[in-house]
């Protein structure tokens, strides 16, 4: 047996642990569990399974695992799995989904130019005018001068929709 063979996994097993893996974190197992499971591997494929939890796994440091040395190939995944948010229509259809810009707050803005989290859907930016400032007066006033363009990233623009919906 040649040393590279021991130096990495095979494509296969790398699909395999990353399959086991993301069905472990949609199942939810608690941070032992996991840390069992890991345990259970050995050499490169407990590196490599390690190397993706480290990516994929919400809080990470939670889960007590060994060290694995830096330098566990990323060899079959592009780009790591970046988070996304799923982008919907002016009328709530979803057309798909984008990702998140590490640091940033995606939001989408509404026909009429109020700002939401895309996420939570909380009220970031009321616009001046808009039926949410007429049913909640004085609202805008408070909430408007907290809203920080530069720690958005806009996902979702429906203002062009009726502006070019207007012209015809």
């Amino acid at each position: 047996m040649n040393m590279n063979s021991k130096q990495t996994v095979s494509r296969e097993e790398y699909r395999r642990l990353d399959n086991t893996v993301t069905c472990i974190l949609q199942q939810r197992w608690p941070a032992k569990e996991i840390s069992q499971w890991v345990g259970m591997l050995k050499g490169k494929q407990q590196s490599v399974a390690c190397a993706i939890l480290h990516r994929r796994h919400p809080r990470p440091t939670s889960l007590a695992l060994p060290a694995i040395a830096a330098e566990v190939p990323n060899p079959f995944q592009t780009r790591a799995n970046r988070p996304t948010v799923p982008v919907l229509t002016a009328d709530g259809r979803s057309v798909g989904r984008r990702h998140i810009v590490d640091g940033l707050t995606p939001v989408a803005i509404d026909q009429s130019g109020t700002i939401r989290c895309a996420v939570t859907g909380r009220t970031l930016f009321i616009a001046p005018g808009s039926p949410i400032d007429r049913a909640n007066p004085g609202a805008a006033e408070q909430l408007n001068p907290t809203y920080r363009p530069a720690l958005h990233q806009v996902v979702a623009d429906h203002r062009q929709h009726v502006e070019a919906a207007a012209k015809h």
